[in-house]
């Protein structure tokens, strides 16, 4: 197996030989022999066996071929090398704006030429910045399809995807747009009446229970009615350790006193709407 490596104008192929007795190395071009010299220098050592074209033009554009021999029989393997197909990064294929829901998977794909280019550097931005392989994040680059992917994605995690490659002779890149939307916020705004007003009278409402503030809510004997449920609770999702709330809205016609409202974790935020901790 062939190893290509390009510096400057200069081409290095080699290939891992092994054997016993230690073979003999020679190299082809096309079905010519190649002596070392000046411009085509042969070494191998530790079976490492190693041909640089100093500096490479069009015309050394060919098949090469190693070929390893020792008193067991031979064996050869060839590469084409191709100085004119030598190009920059050009993405055939580019990147798709994604919208979705948080905690949901997302996934990024290109396709990217030219294939086989060792030079290749590929790289994932967000906003500008670089992006690195995390326990949530998975990268893969190979013959040309470059993927991206979000085993859980955060609103945090929206902004601009950038996949961006760079060789030798230039760079390339394609962008794309992630926009995670935020469940708890979404919950909040179309659930409370009053907007964030609403969201600031709960918290006060939750402080002033726990300090023991919260006045005392007297049992209403005068009506007795079923409550009726209008809004079911969301599923949520947070870390462990983390506080669980959900919400419903219901009608109701009684009033629970202050002390059944601590006991069981609820509060009572005017007559339709229900807060549980967990």
């Amino acid at each position: 197996m062939f190893t290509i490596i390009l510096y400057c104008e200069s081409v290095t192929l080699e290939c891992h030989i092994s054997g016993h007795p230690p073979p003999t190395v020679t190299w082809y071009r096309e079905d010519y022999k190649i002596e070392s010299s000046m411009d085509f220098q042969i070494t191998f050592k530790a079976g490492l066996a190693r041909l640089v074209i100093r500096e490479a033009f069009a015309e050394d554009s060919g098949r090469f071929t190693c070929t390893a021999t020792n008193k067991a029989g031979s064996v050869s393997t060839s590469y084409l090398y191709d100085k004119e197909k030598q190009q920059k990064p050009f993405f055939k294929k580019k990147l798709t704006s994604l919208r979705l829901k948080q905690f949901g998977p997302a996934h990024f794909e290109c396709r990217l030429t030219p294939i086989g280019d060792p030079t290749m550097v590929v790289e994932w931005l967000h906003d500008g910045k670089p992006l690195e392989a995390a326990n949530r994040l998975r990268m893969i680059n190979e013959f040309g399809y470059c993927s991206l992917d979000y085993g859980v994605a955060y609103s945090r995690d929206s902004g601009v995807i950038t996949c961006r490659a760079t060789n030798k002779y230039g760079t390339d890149h394609t962008s794309a747009t992630l926009i995670v939307k935020d469940e708890k916020s979404l919950v909040e705004e179309s659930q409370l009446p009053e907007g964030r007003r609403g969201l600031q009278r709960i918290e006060e409402l939750e402080r002033m229970a726990h300090e023991g503030a919260l006045p005392t809510v007297a049992v209403d004997q005068k009506e007795k009615q079923k409550p009726e449920l209008v809004l079911v609770p969301e599923p949520a999702r947070v870390l462990e350790g983390e506080t669980a709330r959900f919400r419903c809205r219901v009608n109701l016609n009684v009033r629970f006193p202050q002390k059944m409202l601590r006991e069981n974790g609820i509060m009572v935020i005017s007559n339709s709407l229900l807060i549980i901790n967990m």
